[in-house]
């Protein structure tokens, strides 16, 4: 009698064993299908991190996702995902007061705002985004406001911008958001060094290319090169 039961209980802790076994190969399994083998960070290959906060679109302040811009299951051959510019900028930096008539051109370019004579777009590539996010360095006189900020993106207003009105700086009005950083959250996140500094951003979310990798490169030339077979 003894003998049966020790054989029983011998059979139990057998069973529980392939049991627990079993279950452990399927957590296994579940979190190579589930867990995303690709880094988050801000290097060219990596997912770019979250992009949040209040946005100025020309009409008022609204919350920000990057997400919202993102298509998390593209393929390379897709032509008609969007494709995303981050700018990392500062509206009291000469630098990006500066650039700004190249950002105006570009945007315009590629956002397709700029049309051919027959009223199709200019740029036949794929639709490109682009998104503002104005921080505020710990810079002497580089105190900045979401009244700076619009007054920087609709080049208007009674706001200085390094120093100068922002309704004098170069370019034409830009026709896309600019994020309020002002707490350089997002700065913070993404490990900005310095303004102005751009990103280039695959559907999907992944870093296609970053200026700081690519020192001479241009952000028109990036995208040129790197959606190259997408153009129509």
């Amino acid at each position: 009698m003894n003998a049966l039961k020790n054989d029983t209980a011998a059979d139990v802790r057998s069973d529980i064993a392939i049991q627990v076994g079993a279950l452990f190969f399927v957590a296994l399994i579940l979190l190579a299908f589930t867990t995303d083998p690709v880094a988050t960070g801000t290097r060219e290959g990596d997912r770019a991190p979250a992009l949040e906060g209040k946005a100025y679109n020309g009409s008022g302040w609204t919350d920000f996702d990057l997400n919202d811009y993102l298509t998390p299951d593209w393929v390379s051959n897709d032509s008609s995902a969007a494709w995303v510019v981050v700018d990392f900028m500062d509206t009291d930096c000469p630098y990006c007061v500066r650039a700004a008539g190249d950002v105006y051109q570009y945007s315009n370019y590629f956002m397709k705002y700029a049309r051919e004579d027959n009223g199709e777009p200019s740029w036949r590539g794929p639709l490109v985004h682009f998104i503002g996010s104005a921080t505020q360095l710990d810079i002497a006189g580089h105190e900045s406001s979401q009244q700076e900020i619009e007054d920087f993106r609709d080049r208007s207003g009674d706001s200085e911008c390094a120093g100068s009105p922002c309704s004098g700086r170069d370019g034409a009005v830009h026709q896309f958001t600019y994020i309020d950083d002002l707490d350089q959250d997002n700065m913070k996140s993404w490990k900005i060094g310095g303004t102005p500094t751009y990103f280039l951003l695959q559907p999907d979310g992944i870093v296609a290319w970053a200026s700081s990798e690519n020192p001479g490169e241009t952000v028109s030339d990036a995208i040129f090169r790197l959606t190259e077979e997408l153009i129509e």
